[in-house]
Formats: C-alpha cells, sequence, structure tokens
C-alpha cells in the first residue's frame, strides 16, 4: 500500500518549518551533495513584457534519500505563484503537492544562514540587511539564528517602507534593529552585509563595503540585474556561489567578473563542496562573497521536511493512493 499524494498549503509549510529546522536540513542537503549523492538541474528561465519571468528548478537526492523534485513558479508585476512537486525517486510515484511561496522564502534565508554560518567571522555582531521586501523578513531571521548580533540595521530607498519592516520586528531579537536614512549609514561597522534587493543596476560598492567580512548577495537572480560593483570582487579572499551552473547563466555580477562564454571560473568555490570537506573562511581573510541564485536541492531539502512530516501527523489534503495500476489507467 503506497502514501497517499498529499496537497500541503502555505500554513501547512509554516507550521512544520521554522528557520533553525531550515538551515540545519539544507546544511545537511549541501552535505550530501558535496559527496555527489544529490544533484541539480540546471534552471529553466523565460521572460517576456515588463519584467515577467517564469521558472523551474530539479533536484535528486541519489544517496538512498528517496526523493526527486521539481520547482515551478512564475513572477510578474501583478502577482506571481509557484508549486513544488515531490516524487519518490525509486518509484517515480507522486508524493505531495506544496504550495512553495514560504517554502521559497525559508530555502533563499536557509541558504543565506548556511553561507554566514561557515564564511562569516564567529564574533561578528554588526550587520546591515539591504532590502525590506517580502523575504527580508525570513533574511534576517536567518542572520539571528547562526550569529550572536548585537545590532542590525535596515535600509530600503522607501522611507515608509523600511519604517513598517523595522516596526514589525520590533522586539522580536534580542539585538537592535535600526533604521538607516541612507546605505552609507547602514553599511558603517557592518561586518556581515546581506543585499535582498531587486535591484537592476549596481549599487553597491567597495568603498561602502570597508567593514564587511561577509557578503550575501542573494537578490539579483536574473541575467540583467545586479547589485554589487565589480570592484568589490578586488576585495574578495573568497568567492562562493550555491550553484555553479545558475550562476553561470543567471548571475550578471560574476558573468561580468568571470566570463559569459563558458570558460572555467577560476576562483570560484561551490558551497556544498566546502562544507562536505570541513572547510570554512580562510584565516585571515579580509572578504567573503556568497553568491546565491537559488537551486533545487535547496527546495527538495525543505519539502522533504515538510512532507515527512506531514505525511507522519496527518496534516494536509490527503489524495487517493497513487498505484501503477491506475497511473496506467490514466494514459490516454
Amino acid at each position: 500500500m503506497t502514501d497517499a499524494l498529499r496537497y500541503l498549503t502555505e500554513r501547512d509549510v509554516v507550521s512544520v518549518l521554522d528557520i533553525h529546522r531550515a538551515i540545519d536540513a539544507l546544511h545537511a542537503m549541501l552535505v550530501v551533495q558535496g559527496k555527489d549523492q544529490a544533484r541539480n538541474l540546471p534552471k529553466a528561465l523565460a521572460t517576456w513584457g515588463d519584467g515577467s519571468s517564469m521558472h523551474a528548478l530539479g533536484s535528486v537526492q541519489t544517496d538512498g534519500g528517496g526523493y526527486a523534485g521539481f520547482k515551478t513558479w512564475v513572477h510578474t508585476k501583478a502577482g506571481g505563484g509557484s508549486l513544488f512537486s515531490l516524487f519518490d525517486a525509486g518509484t517515480g510515484f507522486l508524493r505531495a503537492i506544496i504550495e512553495a511561496r514560504a517554502l521559497g522564502m525559508l530555502r533563499t534565508a536557509a541558504i543565506s544562514g548556511v553561507a554566514t554560518r561557515a564564511l562569516a567571522p564567529e564574533d561578528a555582531t554588526q550587520a546591515a540587511l539591504i532590502g525590506t521586501g517580502p523575504q527580508a523578513v525570513t533574511q534576517l531571521a536567518a542572520l539571528a539564528a547562526v550569529r550572536k548580533l548585537r545590532r542590525v540595521r535596515v535600509y530600503s530607498p522607501t522611507p515608509e517602507k523600511r519604517r513598517a519592516f523595522v516596526a514589525s520586528v520590533a522586539g522580536k531579537y534580542a539585538f537592535d534593529v535600526e533604521e538607516s536614512a541612507s546605505l552609507e549609514h547602514a553599511l558603517a561597522g557592518a561586518q556581515i552585509v546581506t543585499l535582498i534587493t531587486r535591484a537592476v543596476e549596481p549599487f553597491v560598492d567597495a568603498a561602502m563595503l570597508a567593514d564587511c567580512r561577509h557578503l550575501n548577495a542573494v537578490g539579483a537572480i536574473l541575467p540583467a540585474k545586479a547589485e554589487f560593483a565589480q570592484d568589490v570582487f578586488d576585495r574578495a579572499d573568497q568567492v562562493v556561489v550555491d550553484d555553479l551552473e545558475n550562476a553561470r547563466r543567471g548571475s550578471r555580477e560574476l558573468r561580468e567578473r568571470y566570463g559569459a562564454d563558458g570558460t572555467p571560473w577560476q576562483g570560484v568555490s561551490v558551497l556544498s563542496e566546502l562544507l562536505a570537506s570541513g572547510q570554512a573562511r580562510p584565516e585571515g581573510a579580509r572578504l567573503t562573497i556568497f553568491k546565491g541564485m537559488g537551486m533545487g536541492l535547496s527546495d527538495l531539502a525543505m519539502a522533504r521536511v515538510v512532507y515527512e512530516h506531514a505525511r507522519d501527523h496527518g496534516l494536509g489534503v490527503a489524495l487517493p493512493a497513487q498505484t501503477r495500476e491506475n497511473l496506467l489507467l490514466a494514459q490516454p
């Protein structure tokens, strides 16, 4: 008897996953990937109109973990939507369909958390969060989960939005969360900087990051967009990506630095390989850069935790059990 196919809503996802659980699940998945026991399918991307885009990411765990999956989503100025389809890697049966907005926000924050825990100085206490959109809430939570901070300064160009953001998180953390009236003020003294914006052109340069020791650049994931200037690379002792192929296809910053013609990128490391080998921040490093593009294994790590908890605790809508026979009967 196979398990029922489950439809899991955004509410189901957030009832299971918090940022600590998400970071630990993703860390474990990346170690598996670094041992060549899991892999990504490169992102499929199409754009149209005035900034609309559609995406697909795939992944599979091949170490006996038993799952493969696809996340698909569409973004337009009018809105968007996303779903994750989770399959049994051994039988090919569909196990769950998961509404994936919260899943995506948590995995994007979790990868920043994993990278910060591995690469940022352990004694870093000052941080800056640049961007106050929907993903900024979980990015702040990720920073709080992996470092004992004293202060986080927050900046975005719209005063009303950044004030509302600061008010929304007031009292939730043991450290101070402060609004900055300028980008320069937010970055001054910040040892960890997270960029989570929809910037089209670079707006942060090396001089602004004089105090920065670790940079999470996770907002610009389309080849026409960038958040930081090329001179930031000149200060970096280590550049790390979540997925090399996705970075080759979609990171304007890295394509301009290392080439877009398919030649090998010398000096760019992959986070999963560092974690699997036990490597961390280079001794004496001035600056580490983490460029997160999004990858299927990040979503798969989240989906696995959510599905297994839902299966064991009866969450979600259970649809009729899927069998090979009824799949065959459904064929045209």
